[in-house]
């Protein structure tokens, strides 16, 4: 699934954004244990928190309810910089996943140079 390959993407090149001192976190709308399940067998070595109920994704507004369904979350990317601010956003997320962490880093890079 698109989860899979992203999060395996991240953790492949998790040495590379630790190198830049940025910190990859994945937020999901799956239960604790459902996300404990995912990062142990992915062996993922970087945080995954839980937004069970939508909060953190409807603050976003990355929050898609589908009746029948349940709540999901939209797929995007944000740099937030140590002041808290958001630097960048990415949307298109869905149809760039095999080579979205590689994105992520140049762009991380592309930041620090202008910080």
């Amino acid at each position: 699934s698109g989860c899979t390959i992203e999060a395996r993407k991240f953790q492949e090149d998790l040495p590379l954004f630790q190198e830049i001192d940025a910190q990859v976190v994945g937020v999901s709308v799956d239960s604790v244990a459902k996300n404990s399940e995912f990062c142990t067998s992915e062996g993922l070595d970087f945080f995954m928190l839980t937004d069970e109920g939508g909060k953190v994704s409807k603050a976003y507004g990355t929050s898609l309810s589908i009746p029948g369904f349940g709540t999901f979350s939209n797929r995007q990317t944000y740099i937030i910089d140590p002041n808290k601010n958001v630097r960048w956003v990415f949307v298109d997320v869905e149809s760039r996943i095999p080579k979205h962490s590689g994105e992520v880093l140049a762009k991380l890079k592309e930041l620090q140079q202008v910080s």
